[in-house]
């Protein structure tokens, strides 16, 4: 069989999944369609960025057995797991730190618009480079966000006000932007984090600021900061769904904002059907795992 004939028929299958999957015909495992809102394919970029030594001290330090997709990086596996997952829509963001270019990511996307969601990457230690590809890759190409990172191998912080025309933009857009909020996010861990995002949500109430790993380690300052302000979400991803982070994340899913947690896996860093399991795991009320798996991110994707 050709890859082209292979491709067309993973994408097949996993169409009539999906379909399947939207028409509420779902196996025993009955959870619904997922929204994988962070999903790093093996792209040019991305397969030389990700070590298999740093996949692996990843997967076995937050306790996650390796996976097929993770090892032999192939398409195919990929897919498998995705539909283990359920996972029917998965957004692919740009990252300079591994430098990658929005055209490969477009590329990879290619192979199944319906399933995945290029999210460019805007470098905002370029302002104006910043705003013009949000006017040829993101609004010309109809892009649903973009990815951003601030500290990441520069000295612009969240709320450095050269950033603010590029959140001005994104919020006249209405588009998501997708930020790493983590100790993951500098070169060198910075506990004023928290309060550069604050300061980002609250200057601009109407842009929707997604935070990656929920700015682990510091979830219980970020819980409060979204508690605040509706325009923060929360991203669980590998150790927001069984690390240190899960319980306070759990119950923000449960009580405190409800309709601002989301799921991502961060593949390939963390397992993407395991990944589900452990939210599933969180055993909410079914409308709140609802939401936390699928609803919240199709609301921010405008689906």
């Amino acid at each position: 069989m050709t890859s082209a004939s292979s491709n067309n028929k993973t994408q097949s299958a996993h169409s009539a999944k999906s379909a399947a999957s939207a028409n509420g015909n779902y196996d025993n495992d009955d959870f619904g369609p997922v929204i994988d809102f962070r999903l790093r394919p093996f792209s040019e970029h991305y397969d030389a960025g990700f070590s298999e030594t740093m996949v692996r001290r990843f997967f076995s330090g937050f306790g996650y057995d390796i996976t097929a997709a993770a090892i032999d990086r192939g398409y195919e596996s990929l897919r498998t797991e995705l539909d283990e997952a359920h996972v029917v829509k998965a957004v692919l963001p740009g990252r300079k730190v591994y430098n990658t270019t929005n055209a490969e990511l477009f590329d990879y996307a290619a192979r199944d618009p319906q399933l995945f969601l290029v999210f460019p990457f805007l470098d905002v230690a370029n302002p104006q480079e910043a705003l013009d590809v949000i006017e040829r890759d993101v609004v010309a190409r109809g892009a649903k966000g973009v990815s951003i990172e601030p500290l990441g191998g520069n000295d612009v912080r969240f709320d450095d006000e050269r950033v603010f025309p590029i959140y001005e933009r994104l919020q006249e857009l209405g588009l998501p932007v997708l930020a790493t909020v983590s100790a993951f996010a500098s070169d060198l861990i910075d506990p004023s984090i928290p309060r550069q995002v604050h300061r980002v949500v609250t200057t601009f109430p109407k842009l929707i600021f997604v935070a990656a790993h929920a700015g682990w380690p510091w979830v219980a300052e970020m819980v409060p900061i979204a508690f605040m302000n509706t325009n923060l979400y929360l991203l669980a991803d590998f150790e927001g769904t069984r690390g240190n982070a899960s319980p306070e994340l759990r119950q923000a899913a449960e009580c405190m904002v409800p309709d601002q947690v989301l799921f991502g896996s961060s593949f390939p860093l963390g397992p993407i059907a395991q990944g589900v399991r452990n939210i599933r795991d969180w055993h909410l009320q079914p409308e709140e795992e609802r939401k936390v798996l699928y609803g919240t991110a199709a609301k921010i994707l405008g689906l």
